[in-house]
């Protein structure tokens, strides 16, 4: 199995000749903005017209860096949840303007790599997992603060 997975793997020279017959581009990037405006750009531009182009931000929202996209109906985010080792699930996190048919490609994509869509209908600051990670952290710290557990518990 792990031969089959390493066979499909290529070492390209330019970004337009990975990007060929691509039908699922996942951008991984820092988590700066303009970074991901110029990365997107540049997909949009070289990625056939029928690729779906993901982004594994975990904060910022599709709206802010796919705005100015020709393609940007293709564009959406889709997070792993962390750690992805342990927990085959990622967020589906559309812009405004993102396709139904886009979304619904994405969904089944994940579905056939084995791991669980958690879709949400609309962008939103923190998405799904976000929130209500940082929900039991908080949690966590006043519990601790308040005496009713300690840090090594």
């Amino acid at each position: 199995a792990i031969d089959a997975v390493l066979d499909r793997i290529a070492v390209v020279a330019e970004l337009g000749e990975a990007l060929t017959d691509a039908v699922h581009i996942q951008e991984n990037t820092p988590e700066n903005l303009e970074v991901k405006r110029e990365v997107f750009s540049l997909i949009d531009a070289l990625a056939g017209p029928h690729a779906v182009i993901a982004s594994s931000t975990s904060a910022l929202l599709p709206s802010k860096f796919t705005d100015h996209l020709q393609g940007r109906h293709r564009c959406v985010v889709v997070h792993p949840i962390n750690p992805p080792y342990l927990i085959p699930a990622a967020e589906v996190v559309p812009a405004p303007w993102t396709s139904p048919e886009t979304v619904e490609r994405t969904r089944a994509f994940l579905v056939a790599a084995g791991h669980a869509p958690l879709v949400m209908k609309h962008e939103l600051d923190g998405f799904i997992m976000n929130r209500l990670q940082g929900a039991l952290l908080e949690e966590a710290f006043r519990l601790v603060a308040d005496g009713f557990a300690s840090v090594e518990d």
